[in-house]
C-alpha cells in the first residue's frame, strides 16, 4: 500500500508494529524491519546533528538511558536518510507479526514458524470440528521501558498443545483442558533484559512506540549553510544581527564574500601591519613625507573594506554577553551554538524568497470589502500581542526521527523500578559509522507570527512571575531582546516532557507561545479546509515566533494557508480569540490544573512537536479559580 513520505517518518519506522488491511480487507499487523534508503542530500547535517545531540542529552539529563548514542562533540554520530523511491522496489520492508492466530468462532489457537508460511489457508480454522474461515491474527505484543519488545507467543504448558482463546472473556489468558476441567494459561512474560513483569498490549498501540521526531527548517540558501559551518565566529555574527549590530546589507555582503570575511588578512592586527608596510613603501619612494606616516595609516584603515570581516561582530557579541562568557566559557559556547541555530531558522522564515506581508493581506481584505479599515486588523494584532504576521512560502522542512522509547516518552514519568526509560537508537549505516536518522523533506508554506517580546515581559511581571528588579528597559528593543536571551533558556525545552518548575520563566513563556500556537492551528484548520492532522508548528522562543504550516502535500498547491491569511486574516484572528476561550467540557476543563483538553487545545500528536506538553487556556485568558497565571495574555 502506498503512503506519503511524511507518513513514513511517523507511522512506518523500524521496530514499530503497524496494522493494515490486506487484499481481502482483513486487518493484519506487521513489524517494520528496515527502509530501502539513500542518504539525504542538499542539507546541512552538522546543523541538524547538533540539535539531535542536544535533545538526546536532555533525555539523559532527565534520568533516561542514552547509552545507545555517541554524543561526542567532534564525532559524526548520525546519518540522515530518506526512502530511495526506486521503481519496483519496496521502500519500507516489514513482516507479518505476531504469528499467533485464533478462530473467532471456536477459539482454537495456532501459530506459524515464520512470516513466509502465512498464506490464504492460514485464515481457515484447523479444528476439524469447525473449519470455518474465521481465523484472526492475535495482534498483541510485549513491550518494556528498557526497549525490549516481542510479539506474543502461545504460553508454554508442559504436555499441552491445544489452546483456546476467547477475547470477549479475557485478553490476557488462553485456556486448555486438564482432565474434565479447563485451566487458564496467562500471557505473562518476564523481560529478559531487566526482569520486569510484562503483560501484552495491542501491537499498534502508540504506547508501545514513541518516536522522537525533530522538525528543522532547512537552510535552502547555500551561503547561509557555508557561513554557519565556519563555527563560533559565524555564530557570534548571527547573534549580532539579531541584536541590530549588523545590517541586512552588511550581512549580505559577508555572505557574498565568506572566505574573505574569515581571512586573516582582514583581521585588524594583520590589516594594520599590511597598511604600515604600504605606507613605508610610499615614504621610501618619496611619494609621502615621513611625518604623514600615522595619519596615512589611519586614513587607509578607515577606508579598508572592514564590513567584509566578521572580527568586529565577534567582539560586539562578546561585549554584549561578557558576563555570561566570563562566568562559564564552555556554557557560553554551547549557548551560542544553540541560540544561533534557532536564529538561522528564524532568518530563513523571516527572509523567505517569497512572502505575503501583513500590509498586502490587509489591502487584499480591503479590496474584497471583508474589512472596513486597516485598524480592524491592527487592533486585533495589538490585543493578541502580534507584532507581525506574514506568509512565508517555499520553505523546506526536514522532518526526521532519530530514536524511540516504549511505553512513555519522558523519563520522569517512568514507573518501572527495574530499569531506566531507554531512548533507543536505530541501526547503524551500512559502513557502521553512524546511527541512522529517518527523514523526509517537505516543501511547504506557512504563517509566521511574531509575538511582542515586550508584552510577554509585561505579562510575566503582571502575574508576579518576574520581579520589578528583573525588568529590562521596556522602551529599548535591544534591552528586551537581551533580557530574553538571559532569562528564557530554550535549551531546556525538550520534545518529550514538561519543563522543570525551576525554570519558571522559560516554562511560562513557552507555555504561552505553545497554547497560542494550538489556538492558531485550530482556527486555521477550520478556515483553510485542512484536517487537524495536516497542520503542525515550529516554536522559536528566542524570537517569540510561531510558524504554523501545512505538513501534507495537498495544502501547498491549493494555497490553503496563504489564501486564508491573505483574504481572511481578520476573521481568523477573531475566530482564534473567541473559540479558544471556551471549551465544550467546561467547567470540568477549567477546573483542571492545565485548563487544556482534546476539545480545546490538545491536538493529535502527529501535529504537535512537543507531545501536547505545557498547554493551557489559562495562559491566554483570565480564568476564575486559576492561581497562576491569574491574568491572561490576550486579556491584558
Amino acid at each position: 500500500m502506498k503512503r506519503s513520505k511524511t507518513q513514513a517518518v511517523y507511522r512506518f519506522l523500524p521496530e514499530m508494529w503497524i496494522s493494515e488491511k490486506d487484499d481481502s480487507e482483513r486487518a493484519v499487523s506487521a513489524k517494520i524491519k528496515n527502509w530501502n534508503y539513500i542518504k539525504m542530500s542538499d542539507i546541512y547535517e552538522d546543523f541538524i546533528e547538533g540539535e539531535i545531540k542536544r535533545q538526546v542529552k536532555l533525555f539523559g539529563d532527565r534520568g533516561g538511558d542514552i547509552s545507545a548514542f555517541d554524543l561526542s562533540p567532534d564525532t559524526h554520530s548520525f546519518a540522515i536518510v530518506e526512502t530511495a523511491c526506486n521503481e519496483g522496489i519496496p521502500d519500507i520492508i516489514g513482516e507479518i507479526s505476531p504469528l499467533v492466530f485464533y478462530c473467532s468462532s471456536c477459539g482454537a489457537v495456532s501459530d506459524l514458524r515464520n512470516p513466509d508460511a502465512v498464506d490464504k489457508y492460514t485464515w481457515k480454522c484447523k479444528n476439524p470440528d469447525c473449519g470455518k474461515w474465521a481465523v484472526k491474527q492475535l495482534q498483541m505484543i510485549y513491550a518494556c521501558e528498557c526497549g525490549y519488545a516481542q510479539p506474543i507467543k502461545i504460553p508454554h504448558v508442559q504436555g499441552v498443545k491445544n489452546f483456546k482463546f476467547r477475547p470477549n472473556e479475557t485478553q490476557y489468558k488462553m485456556f486448555y483442558r486438564s482432565g474434565n476441567s479447563e485451566k487458564p494459561a496467562e500471557f505473562v512474560q518476564i523481560c529478559p533484559n531487566c526482569n520486569s513483569r510484562l503483560v501484552p498490549d495491542n501491537a499498534n498501540s502508540g504506547r508501545n512506540y514513541k518516536p522522537f521526531t525533530l522538525k528543522v527548517i532547512n537552510l535552502v540558501d547555500q551561503r547561509n549553510g557555508q557561513f554557519y559551518k565556519k563555527g563560533i565566529d559565524a555564530q557570534k555574527t548571527i547573534v549580532c544581527r539579531w541584536f541590530d549590530k549588523l545590517s541586512t546589507a552588511d550581512y549580505d555582503e559577508i555572505l557574498n564574500n565568506i572566505e574573505l570575511a574569515f581571512s586573516d588578512a582582514f583581521k585588524s592586527d594583520a590589516q594594520r601591519r599590511n597598511v604600515k608596510q604600504q605606507v613605508r613603501a610610499l615614504i621610501d619612494a618619496g611619494m609621502l613625507p615621513p611625518e604623514m606616516f600615522e595619519s596615512a595609516v589611519n586614513n587607509m584603515l578607515q577606508n579598508a573594506p572592514n564590513t567584509k570581516s566578521v572580527e568586529r561582530y565577534v567582539a560586539m557579541c562578546d561585549d554584549l554577553f561578557s558576563r555570561k562568557k566570563a562566568e562559564n566559557p564552555v556554557g557560553y559556547a554551547e549557548w551560542l551554538s544553540h541560540f544561533s541555530f534557532k536564529l538561522m531558522q528564524y532568518d530563513t522564515l523571516k527572509y523567505a524568497k517569497r512572502i505575503i506581508t501583513l500590509e498586502e493581506a490587509i489591502q487584499r481584505q480591503l479590496d474584497m470589502d471583508f474589512i472596513d479599515s486597516p485598524e480592524e486588523v491592527t487592533a486585533l494584532n495589538k490585543k493578541m500581542g502580534i507584532t507581525n504576521m506574514q506568509v512565508s512560502c517555499d520553505i523546506q522542512i526536514i522532518n526526521c526521527t532519530y530514536g524511540y522509547s516504549r511505553r512513555v516518552a519522558d523519563p520522569k514519568n517512568s514507573t518501572n523500578k527495574n530499569c531506566r526509560l531507554k531512548l533507543n537508537a536505530y541501526d547503524r549505516t551500512r559502513d557502521g559509522t553512524a546511527n541512522l536518522v529517518y527523514g523526509v523533506k517537505l516543501d511547504t508554506e506557512g504563517i509566521l507570527f511574531e509575538i511582542s517580546q515586550r508584552k510577554i515581559v509585561e505579562w510575566l511581571y503582571e502575574n508576579n512571575i518576574i520581579s520589578e528588579e528583573q525588568l529590562p528597559d521596556l522602551d529599548d528593543d535591544v534591552s528586551v531582546k537581551k533580557w530574553f536571551a538571559q532569562y528564557v533558556h530554550s535549551d531546556v525545552i525538550s520534545m518529550f516532557g514538561e519543563i522543570d518548575d525551576s525554570e519558571k520563566i522559560t516554562k511560562n513563556v513557552f507555555a504561552l507561545l505553545h497554547s497560542m500556537s494550538h489556538a492558531f492551528m485550530n482556527a486555521a484548520g477550520e478556515l483553510s479546509g485542512l484536517s487537524s492532522n495536516s497542520l503542525t508548528e515550529i516554536i522559536l522562543v528566542e524570537t517569540a515566533s510561531i510558524f504554523i504550516y501545512a505538513q501534507t502535500s495537498q495544502g501547498i498547491p491549493l494555497g490553503a494557508l496563504s489564501g486564508m491569511a491573505e483574504s481572511n486574516y481578520a476573521f481568523f484572528l477573531k475566530k482564534a480569540f473567541d473559540e479558544a476561550k471556551n471549551c465544550v467540557f467546561d467547567p470540568i476543563c477549567t477546573e483542571r490544573d492545565d485548563t487544556a483538553c482534546s476539545a480545546c487545545l490538545i491536538i493529535p500528536e502527529i501535529s504537535c512537536n512537543h507531545f501536547n506538553a505545557e498547554l493551557g487556556r489559562k495562559y491566554l485568558y483570565s480564568i476564575d479559580g486559576v492561581d497562576n497565571p491569574t491574568v491572561g495574555f490576550w486579556e491584558m
